[in-house]
């Protein structure tokens, strides 16, 4: 278990049976070093539910993966917020104009990293809700898929959140979140329109044959299974877009 950042790595024998006052802070720390998050505990705790986990998430795999971009940021965070307001029969009514296959991989990494979170929640002695990391509270497939597509044709943050300022606020406040967070490791989240400029979407940015550590330094052809098979492995994207060099194995 990496960097809990106080009182070192605890045990599990201390982390699930111990109820002595300060344990679920304990918890905490070691759910957030797990994801190297740390630095951003406050911030995570601020967030309302069931929005904390995929806070957690979406920083970890902003960080790690340099191909997500501004847009993808805006679609994941609008479609989690459209949802609380959504009807079974709205949802199952809910036809996207086309089928994106990077949409559809997006979808399908968000809901391996939750289920990773489940794990790493569990194993930490339950610091957070389960019911926070539950798939269906933050993310809908056809609905994520709707905000990606409005996303990518240029609609306006209002549009995404369909004209409520209640999710305008809260859109804003977990944008922050997360772009926060990501300055703090050298990431900076930018339009998928400047990956076409010279402009590099990180400081000092690395090459695309590489993912990143807390400490700034790359790590090719590492990590875990369900980030390694994220979107992008598409044998006509532009090598900007490509996670890792053609020697990894995998690309993203």
């Amino acid at each position: 278990m990496a960097g809990c950042s106080r009182g070192g790595t605890p045990n599990l024998k201390l982390l699930w049976l111990n109820q002595e006052p300060g344990i679920q802070g304990r918890r905490l720390d070691a759910l957030l070093g797990c994801f190297d998050l740390s630095s951003s505990r406050e911030e995570l705790q601020a967030v309302e539910n069931p929005f904390k986990a995929l806070c957690c998430l979406l920083i970890y795999l902003f960080v790690q993966v340099d191909t997500l971009c501004l847009e993808d940021l805006h679609a994941f965070i609008a479609q989690a917020l459209c949802l609380q307001g959504k009807s079974t029969v709205q949802l199952v009514d809910l036809q996207p104009d086309y089928i994106d296959p990077r949409a559809v991989q997006l979808g399908s990494l968000l809901v391996r990293g939750l289920t990773t979170l489940v794990l790493v929640n569990s194993a930490c002695g339950f610091p957070w809700r389960m019911s926070d990391f539950m798939p269906w509270n933050v993310f809908d497939g056809k609905l994520f898929h709707q905000k990606y597509l409005q996303a990518e044709k240029g609609y306006t943050v209002e549009a995404l959140v369909e004209q409520n300022r209640s999710r305008l606020t809260k859109f804003h406040a977990l944008k922050s979140v997360v772009c926060k967070a990501c300055v703090k490791e050298n990431r900076r989240i930018i339009s998928r329109q400047l990956w076409r400029s010279p402009q590099p979407g990180r400081w000092g940015r690395q090459g695309s044959g590489s993912h990143r550590t807390s400490s700034g330094h790359s790590r090719a052809g590492q990590g875990q299974h369900w980030r390694d098979q994220g979107p992008g492995n598409r044998q006509y994207e532009p090598d900007h877009w490509r996670r890792y060099s053609s020697s990894s194995g995998w690309s993203n």
